[in-house]
């Protein structure tokens, strides 16, 4: 678990949780580069206990990996006692079903590898971020 600030320059904080570390360091650069607030994870357990903690603007949250900690048990946790963090959930696979009325269920699901411009369709509605190429 890192803790890379609080609230960044947006005023925003996101908790990323990635299980691949080169892919959690490419995200929360990118991230960080738009003045997010950053705390990083590699896996839901440490996630959990700092979502507990305090609050978060946003979860990025990879669902890929499995265990009682998974992505997926994080994201319901966080629509449960975090009702205003807004989660976007990462997959490589996006063969993920949700049915209607599950606490998982309208959660926006960016296929990994995403672009900067998925990021910016989740992200960019409540922070200060240019859009790619301008």
């Amino acid at each position: 678990m890192a803790d890379n600030s609080k609230a960044g320059a947006s005023g925003l904080s996101i908790l990323v949780v990635e299980s691949d570390p080169a892919a959690r360091s490419v995200l929360v650069d990118h991230l960080r580069r738009h003045g997010f607030g950053i705390v990083e994870s590699e896996h839901g357990g440490p996630a959990i206990r700092a979502a507990s903690a305090e609050p978060f603007d946003y979860l990025v949250v990879d669902i890929d990996w499995v265990g009682v900690s998974d992505g997926a048990a994080l994201a319901r946790w966080t629509r449960r006692n975090r009702p205003q963090a807004k989660v976007v959930l990462t997959s490589r696979t996006l063969l993920h079903l949700f049915p209607a009325g599950s606490t998982m269920a309208g959660l926006p699901l960016i296929r990994k590898p995403f672009s900067q411009e998925d990021l910016y369709r989740f992200l960019a509605p409540v922070a200060v971020m240019e859009p790619p190429g301008s």
